[in-house]
């Protein structure tokens, strides 16, 4: 045990490093909501209030106001340390995820005690590729198997703390938590020593109950398959395509209505999640978090794993392998409920530790003989070694776009330049410029906050994104339309796309995309 436990640390050093190595720089990419996070926790360590002037204390029942919609406060505060080590930088606000992901590690192998759980873990392109990036959905990889292991051996108090801390992590964890902790309740048949850690866990959560119904509500409109905006157009399109060819309305409506769109949808959404395409060929749906597209979510030789896994449990239903089951099952529900381009890795990781533990228990039937250890063992050096390559080499040109690439390259250029300049305009097509201009200069949070609390008209105009809401500034930087044509009256700075100037336009900088093509670009109007 002594020996197993060491190479146990030996795997969690090098999944650190592998989470760790050129952070900053990969994924190609720093995306609104990364800095969003940074300049928060930077807010918060300067003033005690968020980017917008709501105190620190009160995220945990309002939630923080993000892009559309409000994100959990956990990630802000865990990026604190960090930041007043390091500065803000991009470096400075991945790292608690790095960490997060190396932890989750060992707390997969402490739940399991098996080696083969840590390994698999250590080397998951999924884990990897959520732990490299400032993204919450990473945060319950850690929290839901410690809480669940600490739940097991009898630490009830410390459980709950645990649970209570996925709460805030990400919207999926917030409907999973309670599910599994209803599970483990039933799992273990406990007694009255759950009571009193039980209302422990009631009052922590207290103020993230509040913020669903305040807030929460939003999120769910914006992203659920439930929400009007989830297709009912293509219910009334299939009514009318009936009624067309001669079936009464009465009848069509039976066929084509909301319940069913809605289960339908779900059960589509649901089983693309246990697909071969998802796992093993096709992956995420969209880069943005930071995950290669046409890629699976597992290495090929883990698919002998997985029939191990299915072998075992035919053979074998046993308390132990349906608990896993099940929580897995659970655990890709919040996923399959939303809208999206599909195969949404960053809300369904949720899952991947139990996917972890049916892997690890389906590897003991198949790595029974010292041979096989050794084959697979150089099948995974040879797929890990492939995923890097492709990960460091090929996937920022396909990534770049959705990573909000250039930033990094724009600013430190940018900045020298726009201080010759008292009017200054970022083109909305930028994507909310505002958080990028405030992370890479370090705005001062209390200047920033006398702007945000004026910024808020866009939400009593009924808009969702600031970026719509045109003519914001910021000092003497403004955001909206960029409208190089018009008249100036004094020397001015525009920031746009390219395709926003016209062809013949002189530029001081131009950034380009990893595969060459032009990404934003600085010229100046005179008078």
């Amino acid at each position: 045990m002594f020996k197993t436990n060491w190479i146990v640390v030996g795997f969690m050093v090098l999944g650190f490093v592998l989470r760790t190595v050129w952070l900053a720089k990969y994924p190609a990419g720093f995306t609104p909501d990364e800095a969003a996070f940074g300049y928060n926790a930077y807010s918060i360590l300067q003033t005690g209030k968020d980017e917008w002037g709501t105190p620190w204390w009160q995220l945990f029942s309002s939630n923080m106001r993000s892009f559309g919609d409000y994100k959990l406060p956990l990630y802000t505060f865990l990026a604190i340390p960090s930041i007043k080590l390091f500065g803000l930088n991009e470096f400075a606000t991945r790292l608690p995820n790095a960490i997060i992901g190396t932890l989750a590690i060992g707390a997969i192998y402490l739940l399991t005690k098996r080696l083969s759980a840590a390994v698999i873990l250590t080397l998951s392109p999924w884990a990897i590729s959520m732990s490299r990036g400032a993204f919450e959905a990473n945060l319950a990889t850690l929290f839901l198997p410690l809480g669940i292991y600490l739940f097991l051996r009898n630490k009830y108090w410390l459980s709950a703390i645990i649970f209570a801390l996925s709460f805030y992590s990400y919207h999926s964890a917030r409907l999973v938590t309670p599910i599994i902790i209803l599970i483990l309740v039933l799992y273990k048949k406990v007694n009255k020593e759950v009571l009193l850690p039980s209302l422990l866990l009631g009052i922590l959560l207290i103020p993230g109950l509040f913020s669903m119904v305040s807030r929460g509500s939003a999120r769910t409109a914006d992203v659920s398959i439930i929400s009007p905006t989830g297709g009912w157009s293509a219910v009334a399109d299939r009514r009318f395509e009936a009624i067309v060819v001669g079936l009464p309305d009465s009848v069509s409506r039976l066929f084509s209505n909301k319940p069913i769109y809605v289960v339908s949808a779900f059960v589509k959404n649901y089983l693309s999640y246990w697909s071969p395409q998802f796992w093993f060929t096709s992956g995420a749906g969209e880069a943005t978090y930071g995950m290669i597209t046409g890629r699976g979510t597992f290495y090929y030789v883990e698919i002998i794993f997985l029939a191990g896994f299915l072998i075992l449990f035919i053979r074998n239903p046993n308390k132990e392998y349906l608990f896993i089951l099940l929580l897995a099952a659970i655990s890709f529900v919040p996923s399959a409920l939303s809208k999206g381009p599909g195969y949404a890795a960053n809300r369904a990781v949720i899952a991947l530790p139990f996917l972890i533990m049916m892997l690890s228990i389906g590897s003991k039937l198949i790595l029974k003989k010292k041979s096989l250890i050794i084959l697979t063992s150089i099948f995974y050096l040879l797929s890990s070694v492939y995923f890097i390559e492709d990960y460091l080499y090929h996937a920022p040109k396909n990534s770049a776009r959705s990573m909000n690439y250039g930033w990094t390259d724009l600013m430190p250029r940018l900045m020298p330049i726009a201080s010759r300049f008292e009017d200054v305009r970022f083109s909305r097509s930028l994507s909310e410029p505002h958080i990028f201009l405030a992370f890479y200069t370090k705005a001062d949070p209390k200047v920033y906050q006398q702007y945000s609390s004026g910024w808020l008209e866009f939400e009593k105009k009924g808009l969702k994104f600031l970026d719509q809401y045109d003519g914001y500034y910021l000092e003497k930087f403004r955001f909206g339309d960029l409208k190089y044509g018009e008249q100036v009256t004094k020397p001015t700075l525009y920031i746009g796309r390219p395709d926003e100037f016209p062809d013949d336009t002189g530029y001081y900088i131009k950034t380009f995309y990893p595969d060459g093509t032009p990404d934003m670009m600085v010229a100046e109007k005179q008078p």
